[in-house]
């Protein structure tokens, strides 16, 4: 038995149809999946987060790179209020959420990211941010594009006592950076920081040291202060008894009953007969505080102690001289880059005791 079977032809007009369902539907997920990048990753939440993900890479010029991020008029490169906008001298950001994002109209967004800021061992406490973004152009027809309506800068109000140099982050700010001149006891300035960020100073050196601070600047445009305090270590206290301990001995050493340049003396009305002999009894304890332009030492008494033949010029006996001769030591102190320690008595600031 022969089986006839008729195969149905396909009409020009059904391969049309199908074309353009094809396209359309084709045309339509495109669309959607633009809608959805627009939402997302062109969007302005996605413009923030990549902000942020830019600067929690520590990749300042990435970050000053993005469109609205503008820095003072009067910044530059080499200006020192740019010592801050460096690598070395940022932390972190991880966790980076976008928890809020209010269209304020005319392009217009308000935009709050959560995060966790962290740098050189310090976390902050200051969590979350807004930034201010608008509407910017369309990439190839179709991409939002957003910039900073506000742009994401803030001022650090840097003070520095005791000494000229201040670690930030892992980066070391000298004293030309934090514009200090010969001989200064103190250093500061104002310094441009990318927000947001959490700003980890701290000194320490050979005779140095300080508390950490941690500045975090979370908000565009604020002005926040962070003050670093250096204080003598032991290192300090010890070089500086030695060098003033050998100085009382070589003052001891002289035969005279005024030793040149030293704390004590002895004046005597008669005449001495030899030479007078002196030495150190009790040699006072010392603490170096800090002053208004340089070191100090804070008030101390020391003893020195003489013996010495004296001869009556009434009527030419001849009897010693044993007596203890209290003094104190009123010295400032100098430390310089090379920590070199040098002192000048505070009374005429002139000589050099090595």
């Amino acid at each position: 038995m022969d089986v006839h079977v008729q195969k149905r032809r396909i009409s020009s007009r059904q391969v049309a149809l199908a074309w353009c369902g094809s396209l359309l539907l084709l045309i339509g997920v495109f669309g959607g999946g633009v809608v959805a990048l627009n939402l997302t990753v062109f969007g302005p939440s996605g413009f923030v987060t990549t902000y942020l993900q830019t600067l929690g890479a520590r990749d300042v010029d990435g970050a000053l790179s993005m469109p609205g991020v503008e820095l003072p008029s009067d910044l530059t490169p080499d200006s020192a209020g740019a010592a801050l906008l460096k690598r070395d001298t940022l932390g972190t950001i991880s966790k980076i959420r976008i928890t809020d994002d209010t269209d304020l109209g005319s392009g217009v967004h308000r935009v709050t990211a959560s995060y966790t800021l962290e740098g050189a061992g310090r976390e902050s406490s200051r969590t979350q941010s807004e930034f201010v973004v608008e509407h910017d152009s369309m990439n190839f027809g179709i991409f939002s594009q957003w910039r900073f309506k506000e742009s994401p800068v803030a001022t650090l109000s840097l003070a520095v006592t005791n000494t000229t140099s201040v670690t930030v982050g892992s980066a070391e700010l000298d004293s030309s950076d934090l514009g200090a001149g010969a001989g200064a006891f103190g250093a500061g300035g104002r310094f441009t920081v990318l927000v947001p960020s959490l700003v980890v100073l701290s000194h320490k050196s050979h005779y140095l040291t300080s508390d950490t601070v941690a500045v975090a600047l979370a908000s565009p445009g604020e002005t926040e202060s962070g003050m670093v305090k250096a204080v003598p270590n032991d290192l300090f206290t010890q070089a500086v008894t030695k060098q003033l301990t050998d100085f009382l001995d070589d003052c001891a050493a002289q035969k005279v009953l005024y030793p040149v340049g030293c704390p004590f003396s002895k004046s005597i009305s008669d005449r001495i007969d030899g030479d007078p002999s002196w030495s150190i009894v009790t040699y006072p304890q010392i603490e170096v505080v800090a002053g208004p332009s340089s070191w100090l030492l804070a008030d101390n008494t020391g003893t020195a102690h003489i013996d010495v033949q004296v001869k009556s010029l009434f009527d030419g006996t001849v009897s010693g001289l044993s007596e203890d001769v209290p003094f104190s030591l009123n010295y400032a102190i100098s430390l310089d880059d090379a920590g070199q320690i040098t002192f000048a008595p505070r009374s005429q600031n002139v000589a050099q005791l090595n």
